[in-house]
């Protein structure tokens, strides 16, 4: 039997995050594999603590210098793999890994492909995405990206990236959650569609500027507006991807000063999302997993625009109607995958 150490973000509170690992350990295991789940990335903010520090201001200051980074990363892993004992290949999987905005974030990825080479574990990278890297981090993403022996992606810009940036040639397949409902059919009881469901995003000026967005109360007003038909007898449901996240509360308020009929639901687990969805009959997301769980639930899913992957999100994958084209596509990304590592 393979046993396969599967690295991600599940760990978290992000149901996003918890939900690429379901699906990612659900087949491996159908796949007859041993899956193995460990943290890709652990904050800063978690790893050292100063009484007279209670700003975490040294932590987030260590974010910055590389060699630091590097270097907690690598003890990290190396301590990981210690404890794993005999494993047949690896793999990391999902997220924006490539992305630098995320500061050490970006250093876990070179660090894990160098140790997991060392350590003569075969490894992939599925259902990744970024942005590109300029000067010495693109060279690192390079060397790291080409010690794998297979790469997905689940954008199309990601694509062109690795072949035009990095030289490498990756598989494109859409997000592994697309196949969330295939590997656990289970979830999907349909009931009565009598609530319209809104995941906000908090406001970033920045962000939302392209939206024609530039302040907070703009942001309030697009939201009710686009709720369907502005329809106030309908209840809304509030509420975020991210357990810990409070501002559904904030959200739900401003939609009742404007007519509607709007609760926050915050602390949601992941089967308790999901049971929303099924009752669900329009969604208004700003974040992406929401919107690839909800077409999986047969929501009517409405991308809030703000970035250019939830600007394209329905001309690349599509409405309920042809859902199954984007979840067969996804699903052929793992069976790709489990041949590339020789999962039996």
């Amino acid at each position: 039997m393979s046993r396969i150490l599967l690295i991600n973000q599940g760990h978290t509170d992000n149901l996003g995050d918890q939900a690429i690992d379901a699906v990612l350990t659900a087949f491996l295991r159908e796949r007859g594999a041993e899956a193995i789940s460990v943290p890709y990335e652990s904050y800063v903010e978690g790893r050292v603590h100063f009484g007279f520090d209670r700003k975490q201001i040294l932590p987030r200051t260590a974010r910055h210098l590389s060699a630091v980074m590097d270097h907690w990363n690598r003890v990290r892993i190396r301590g990981i793999l210690n404890d794993s004992g005999d494993v047949s290949a690896a793999v990391l999987g999902g997220g924006e890994l490539l992305s630098v905005s995320h500061l050490g974030f970006s250093s876990a990825l070179p660090v894990w492909c160098d140790e997991l080479a060392a350590h003569g574990i075969p490894t992939a990278i599925t259902g990744v995405s970024g942005d590109f890297v300029a000067g010495s981090r693109a060279k690192r993403f390079a060397r790291a990206l080409r010690s794998c022996r297979y790469i997905s992606v689940r954008d199309h810009n990601t694509e062109h990236i690795m072949r035009d940036d990095y030289g490498i040639r990756a598989a494109y397949h859409p997000d592994v959650v697309f196949s969330y409902a295939r590997l656990f059919p289970e979830s999907v009881r349909p009931q009565p569609r009598n609530t319209e469901l809104c995941v906000p995003v908090r406001f970033d000026g920045n962000q939302f500027a392209s939206m024609g967005l530039h302040d907070e109360r703009s942001y309030m007003d697009y939201l009710a507006t686009a709720l369907p038909h502005g329809d106030s007898a309908v209840p809304v449901f509030v509420t975020s991807t991210v357990e810990s996240e409070t501002y559904p509360d904030h959200v739900s308020r401003a939609l009742r000063a404007r007519g509607l009929q709007a609760s926050a639901h915050t602390g949601l687990t992941l089967s308790e999302f999901i049971e929303v969805l099924n009752r669900t009959s329009f969604l208004l997301s700003g974040r992406m997993h929401a919107c690839i769980l909800g077409l999986q639930y047969g929501c009517d899913v409405h991308a809030i625009p703000y970035r250019e992957k939830l600007a394209v999100f329905a001309e690349e994958y599509g409405s309920v109607a042809d859902f199954e084209r984007v979840a067969d596509a996804s699903y052929a990304g793992l069976e790709e995958l489990a041949a590339a590592l020789e999962v039996r």
